[in-house]
């Protein structure tokens, strides 16, 4: 346990000590009718009050310090991160600022003839890469086709047996 956790573990018990001493000496000096307002109050005056707690740095916090430090566009625009770990080339460039536009059929259409055409790896799978991120997501077409499925079978059954 450290040192700052044990001060305030007996702060607390001096505070409930105390609180315990001043509604013991109400008591004593009066005793109001149950459920009056003079005895909540005294209550209500005896109870220690509670001390803040600093809130730790959290991981979310973390996480905002470092969008905070991502790479902007010309616009000011927060950019992906996996834009800027592409290589420099004139033709990805177009494909990335197309991408960055939303753009979409161009990359589709020139994503994968930059591919074929360069000889450079890291330009062909930086290519093919802003070819996949624009791809629907398999799982999506999996259980939308499942969802048509089953509002087929529905209306089958609700006309077809009634």
């Amino acid at each position: 346990m450290s040192d700052s956790k044990q001060e305030e573990d007996s702060a607390v018990a001096d505070a409930k000590t105390e609180a315990d001493a001043a509604v013991s000496e109400t008591k004593a000096e009066e005793q109001p009718a149950p459920g009056s307002d003079v005895q909540s109050e005294a209550l209500a005056e005896a109870a220690p009050k509670k001390k803040k707690r600093r809130k730790e740095r959290t991981e979310e916090a973390a996480a905002e310090d470092s969008l905070a430090t991502r790479p902007l566009d010309a616009q000011g625009r927060e950019r992906p991160l996996f834009l800027t770990e592409f290589p420099e080339d004139p033709e990805l460039s177009r494909l990335v600022a197309a991408f960055e536009a939303g753009n979409y059929a161009l990359i589709r259409s020139d994503a994968e003839r930059l591919a074929k055409r360069t000889g450079d790896a890291r330009i062909r799978d930086a290519a093919l890469e802003l070819r996949r991120r624009i791809d629907p997501d398999p799982l999506i077409k999996y259980l939308l086709g499942l969802a048509v499925a089953l509002l087929l079978f529905l209306v089958f059954y609700s006309y077809g047996l009634h």
